[in-house]
């Protein structure tokens, strides 16, 4: 079983209402068996001209990352990322050497 990633890059766009995400979906995360691995508008750029925020989930399953992003308990955050947000999201399963 191949563990899945959901990977965020981002600008805000609504500072006044934006809430990170660390800060109220880690319940949710644990839920489906998921953990931040980077979360940080703080990173230190070594090339390129990178978003704002970058967000890296890791999952024990890719089954689990997708149920993640598509559960009811994770809508209500969803909306909130579009409102305050721009950027993109995507899902990626664990690289594994063949």
């Amino acid at each position: 079983m191949r563990k899945g990633y959901i990977i965020e890059s981002y600008e805000i766009i609504n500072k006044e209402d934006y809430i990170p995400p660390v800060k109220v979906i880690n319940k949710i995360l644990e839920k489906f068996y998921g953990k931040f691995i980077v979360a940080t508008p703080k990173s230190e750029t070594l090339k390129g001209t990178p978003l704002e925020v970058i967000i890296v989930m890791e999952f024990d399953s890719e089954d689990h990352a997708k149920a993640f992003y598509n559960s009811p308990d994770y809508s209500d955050y969803k909306k909130l990322h579009e409102r305050t947000t721009e950027g993109w999201i995507l899902f990626s399963p664990e690289y594994q050497k063949k």
